[in-house]
């Protein structure tokens, strides 16, 4: 039926959604002085990239399914987005992981949204880990998530048509393409690694192409390789992170020092397990083409000679010991076969750092002889001893903020306490933290983000002031840092529910709705009563117009909270101070606050199918529990209006316009007022015509 109301009739799916914000984080030109080894500025320019990668395939047996291809894309990913490393904008970046990337996704990232952005200043990275695989006539594919290998040349991605996307269609000025597609296995008769690996000779030459091995070469999978990674991917990650600057060491990765750092460390790894694998590169590429800049690593020795990079072999003397390099996390080492086995680290000097909340971290400087193992070991000697004044001083605090119902003065003085216990003793994280909390209770989002950022300096591994860190920072509006603090959260304590649903929401406003639904999974994987989980869950997949899956997520959010969820007497703590509650009410509030959301979701969702007596029923539920809730109001109006619209009833109009009403009495000041203002004015000028 005809739409009366042009200003009403929103579309469903629209009316149902809030976009995000994101935050900017692309390179700028940097000059670089001849202090730091450059005699001409680095201009980094804008970068866009899609990052593809598949473990376990639809259709394939188990036994061509690959361990490691799947977190190896989810490292480049983070690499690519990393201030260290490639520092490319956050929503310039397409993931396709797992079941994700499907042919018909692979498409739309490569040919429709690759080309409708990139322009002819920017620099475009693509990079694919899985299998390759070749037709009867010789020719190569890309092998998707959903590729059938009885019928590749319609389920696979051909070689041919991804050179000429990036050829001709993506008009970037610098164009890189990484691939990982040679492992072990035969998906077809015709996919022998000699045929696979001449699909990639054919490339354009204008696109730097690496591949991770060479003629009959596998790409092989090492299960100790930094607790698994496939070897060119993890040398890959590395070398971009910085092993690879070494040509003058100034900040810059360049492509031909990642290039010739990649191909050195994964051949000579490969030797050294007594297997062959060597990358290898084609097309013609700039000597300016940079990968990345990070200006702290800078060094004013010049040019070096390039020479042969070593092995480091880190021991700690206590388990679970948080290990850097050069301020790079590693991985985590312990005593005896728990040591951390890095490879591919540039020779020079190098500072390992270790550490463990509650010990005063340990930290040992190494000159690596090119092309030699060494052994270090971090002994953590000092725990931690708390000064007892400032001690004393985090329990008067800790009293006042724990009775506290939010009242300004005594925040003030919980402050204070927290702020002198701190003061009295600067490596107490503790105080650090509850003072973060405090007063982002107080509303001083500014100082309590620099509070808890000391609270993760103190202790790099304290992982619930790096979650209450991510949190104030979502609640700020900088998704892309939140991202990067919970993702490391989740690392460090990768089986913490809780911590992956923050990670869900964090994504999900950051407006990436797929890789929000894979966190959401996480965490219900490990916890099956995480209700915030499934609630995110239902948001994230109702972004993705799956309306009767998040339909059913949010009615399982609802379930939970009515039968009580273990995960809401963590989130309680976590709502206090944290941003999810500026008040202190505690647990009832986050129940009615979660509530209140699952309804709400189910009232967009119902939208979305254009079922809107429904949805009127459950924004309803939504203002039973916060009556002042302008966006369900505006919701209501919606569903009215396309009621209207269904069978001109004068009930709905008049339905519709006091909804809108009501959210301009409890807002006069909305961003979209005056559109509401002109939605009543319409509203009016037709009423006395229907009866």
């Amino acid at each position: 039926m005809k739409c009366l109301f042009a200003l009403l009739c929103l579309t469903p799916f629209a009316a149902a959604q809030v976009k995000a914000p994101t935050t900017g984080r692309d390179l700028t030109p940097v000059a670089v002085g001849p202090s730091t080894g450059s005699k001409t500025a680095v201009d980094v320019p804008r970068g866009y990239a899609v990052v593809i990668g598949i473990s376990n395939y639809k259709n394939l047996p188990k036994k061509l399914q690959l361990s490691f291809a799947e977190s190896d894309a989810q490292n480049v990913y983070n690499t690519i987005l990393s201030k260290e490393g490639g520092n490319i904008q956050f929503d310039n970046v397409k993931k396709l992981i797992g079941p994700d990337a499907t042919l018909a996704n692979m498409r739309n990232a490569l040919e429709q949204w690759l080309p409708s952005k990139a322009k002819p200043s920017d620099r475009v990275i693509v990079f694919f880990v899985g299998h390759g695989v070749v037709d009867a006539n010789g020719k190569g594919y890309l092998a998707p998530y959903d590729v059938d290998a009885s019928r590749v040349g319609e389920t696979g991605y051909p070689m041919d048509r991804l050179g000429k996307v990036l050829s001709q269609d993506v008009k970037a000025g610098w164009k890189v393409l990484l691939v990982d597609a040679c492992h072990s296995g035969q998906i077809t008769v015709n996919s022998s690694l000699e045929q696979v690996n001449d699909s990639f000779r054919g490339l354009p030459q204008g696109v730097l192409t690496l591949t991770s091995s060479h003629a009959s070469e596998s790409s092989y999978e090492d299960p100790a390789l930094g607790g698994g990674n496939g070897v060119f991917s993890y040398f890959l990650v590395k070398g971009w992170m910085g092993q690879a600057d070494v040509d003058p060491p100034y900040g810059v990765v360049s492509a031909d020092e990642l290039v010739t750092y990649v191909r050195r460390e994964v051949r000579d790894y490969a030797r050294k397990q007594n297997y062959q694998q060597t990358p290898w590169e084609s097309g013609d590429f700039p000597d300016d083409l940079i990968m990345g800049y990070n200006p702290k690593r800078t060094s004013a020795a010049g040019t070096q000679e390039e020479l042969a990079n070593g092995v480091l072999w880190v021991e700690a003397n206590l388990d679970g010991v948080q290990v850097s390099v050069d301020g790079q996390p590693y991985g985590v080492a312990g005593p005896g076969e728990a040591h951390l086995r890095i490879p591919g680290l540039s020779s020079g000097m190098h500072k390992i750092e270790g550490a463990r909340k509650g010990y005063d971290p340990a930290s040992i400087e190494i000159n690596l002889v090119p092309g030699t193992t060494q052994t270090v070991t971090l002994r953590l000697l000092y725990p931690r001893v708390v000064k007892p004044a400032a001690k004393a001083l985090f329990d008067q605090g800790d009293e006042i903020w724990k009775r506290s119902n939010a009242n300004a003065g005594d925040l003030s003085k919980a402050a204070e306490f927290f702020a002198k216990a701190l003061k009295e003793d600067p490596t107490y994280s503790a105080a650090a933290l509850e003072l973060c909390r405090v007063q982002q209770a107080q509303g001083k989002t500014a100082d309590a983000l620099k509070s808890c950022s000391t609270a993760t300096q103190i202790d790099t591994d304290y992982v619930d002031a790096r979650t209450q860190y991510g949190v104030i920072l979502l609640e700020s509006g900088d998704y892309l840092d939140s991202v990067r603090q919970l993702q490391q959260a989740a690392s460090q304590d990768s089986k913490n529910a809780f911590v992956h649903s923050l990670l869900a929401e964090a994504f999900y406003l950051a407006d990436r709705p797929q890789e929000a639904e894979a966190a959401a999974n996480q965490a219900i994987s490990l916890d099956g009563s995480s209700a915030q989980a499934y609630l995110m869950r239902g948001e994230a997949r109702r972004s993705q117009k799956r309306f009767d899956e998040a339909i059913a997520d949010y009615r399982r959010t609802l379930q939970l909270q009515e039968y009580g969820s273990s995960f809401l007497r963590v989130a309680a703590y976590w709502a206090i101070g944290s941003g999810m509650q500026k008040s202190r009410s505690g647990r009832r509030s986050l129940y009615r606050s979660q509530g209140a959301a699952a309804y709400y979701g189910l009232c967009a969702a119902e939208i979305g199918k254009e079922d809107y007596h429904e949805a009127v029923t459950y924004c309803k539920r939504v203002l039973s529990i916060d009556k002042d809730d302008t966006d369900s109001y505006q919701l209501l109006a919606v569903s009215y209006s396309s009621l209207f619209n269904q069978d001109n009833r004068r009930e709905y109009l008049l339905h519709a316009k006091e909804s809108l009403e009501a959210t301009l009495r409890i807002n006069p000041h909305l961003e979209n007022e005056k559109q509401l203002r002109s939605q009543l004015v319409e509203i009016n000028e037709h009423l006395p015509l229907v009866r």
